[in-house]
């Protein structure tokens, strides 16, 4: 890990340690070892293990802490969540956290990422041995692909869901206009599909699309282009050169840009950001018939929240040409790990082995699928669309969410400079979208800036 960023992270601890004060290390050891039972009274001797993950209470996490502390409670283990914000700042608080001492025992990364960066920083503890103790078949359990995250052969967290990526579509407009929900389509007849979608005027106007570019410029078009391209769509063979002038890259973002400029059929970039637009606000309020990312699926089922009574359906995002699928857009997520610093290793294993093979059953109602191939699918269907049943079709999002079996999916294995190389497309990007570039000038100068950085890291 780069030197730079361990000496920033070491100067927020430093910072975080002289505001702590002295003494709390202690209190906190003693408190690890009492809990509260159901009826008020502290019980000396069992260990509770404190838990981090970026996914609100109410959407499964606090389900998962309710199961585990009830099937745990005689065997001396308890655990409390607690929820840190999966942006930059709340990541710099759990890296801060975990570099300070032993305040979390387990937590849970989003991306393999943040996961590799925080083991080569020695915030995340060698699983080997554990599983080789008690027979944990990681790779025969969670599949192959879980070699992907290793760090020098080793595995340093538990890979728990399977993020596979997906359009929503509001299946009454589709049912309405005629249209059947498509398992397989080009970018021509989805911007087809966007056109018959589109109507109305001013603020009445229902889009056939909405792309939430305002929260990511990039990322959620690059779903389209890796399922051509691969996970590494960044980089040529090799690492050493960016493919920012790859055709494929090219015309996704030129497809992003006509249903937005030329065709009228998704909120301009420029709309998105100055309105503060959300998803919620444009696909479950009905204002657009498509939108990416099936982890709104917390939201479709807030009906509280979110007063709408139409079917959400599922489709794959499409691809250039047929023939042109080579790889299922989806990855490994939501990394477990334990803290090197816990002062309760074992347990938090114990831990770790249930959440992954069991626990994770819970977190389905937010739309996070186990990736372990022991956990009933069923269960996970069940859990999924429980309290939204008649919301949800189930018949296309099965086929979508649920992990297939030697799937080929979008993994990254190369990552040199990758937040620069990330900054410098969004900013690429968005000069394209807003017109100040062409599409030819923006990514011709992606692709400079890009080759710039990788040759600087050599």
């Amino acid at each position: 890990m780069k030197r730079k960023l361990l000496a920033m992270i070491m100067a927020a601890v430093m910072c975080a340690t002289m505001l702590t004060g002295c003494g709390q290390g202690d209190d906190a050891q003693k408190q690890a070892s009492v809990t509260e039972d159901n009826n008020g009274k502290k019980s000396e001797g069992t260990v509770t293990l404190r838990f981090w993950g970026g996914v609100p209470q109410e959407s499964g996490p606090q389900d998962v802490v309710d199961h585990f502390n009830e099937a745990f409670k005689d065997k001396g283990i308890q655990v409390e969540y607690e929820r840190y914000v999966n942006d930059d700042q709340g990541n710099l608080k759990l890296e801060t956290s975990l570099l300070a001492g032993n305040d979390i025992d387990v937590y849970i990364s989003y991306g393999a990422y943040k996961m590799l960066k925080r083991a080569g920083g020695g915030m995340a503890l060698d699983l080997s041995e554990f599983m080789e103790k008690d027979g944990f078949d990681y790779e025969g359990m969670f599949g192959s692909s879980v070699t992907s995250e290793y760090l020098d052969g080793k595995p340093y967290s538990i890979a728990t869901v399977l993020t596979k990526g997906t359009l929503l579509l509001n299946k009454d407009m589709f049912d309405a206009a005629g249209i059947p929900i498509p398992t397989e389509w080009t970018f021509e007849e989805f911007r087809d599909v966007c056109k018959k979608l589109t109507h109305g005027e001013g603020q009445d106007k229902v889009y056939g699309m909405f792309w939430n570019t305002q929260q990511n410029v990039t990322e959620y078009w690059l779903y389209l282009a890796k399922q051509t391209l691969g996970g590494d769509l960044y980089y040529k063979e090799g690492g050493l050169e960016t493919d920012f002038d790859n055709d494929v890259i090219k015309k996704t973002a030129e497809l992003i840009y006509n249903t937005m400029n030329v065709d009228g059929t998704a909120p301009t970039h420029v709309d998105s950001v100055t309105e503060k637009l959300t998803q919620e606000g444009m696909f479950l309020s009905g204002r657009s018939a498509m939108t990416v990312g099936n982890w709104t699926i917390r939201s479709v089922k807030n009906t509280e929240e979110y007063p709408h009574d139409f079917v959400t359906a599922y489709a794959p995002y499409p691809v250039i040409e047929k023939g042109e699928r080579n790889y299922t857009y989806g990855g490994l997520g939501d990394e477990i790990s334990i803290n090197p610093k816990s002062e309760h290793i074992d347990a938090a294993w114990e831990f770790v082995k249930w959440y992954a093979t069991e626990g994770v059953t819970y977190m389905a109602g937010g739309g996070r699928i186990g990736l372990c191939n022991t956990l009933d699918k069923d269960i996970l269907a069940a859990a999924f669309s429980e309290g939204a049943e008649k919301l949800i079709d189930m018949d296309s999002a099965k086929p979508l969410i649920f992990p297939v079996e030697n799937e080929k999916l979008t993994l990254s294995t190369i990552t040199t400079e990758l937040p620069m190389l990330e900054k410098i497309l969004a900013e690429e990007t968005e000069a394209y979208l807003t017109g100040a570039k062409d599409l030819d000038a923006a990514f011709a100068d992606a692709k400079r800036r890009g080759d710039d950085a990788l040759a600087s890291a050599q």
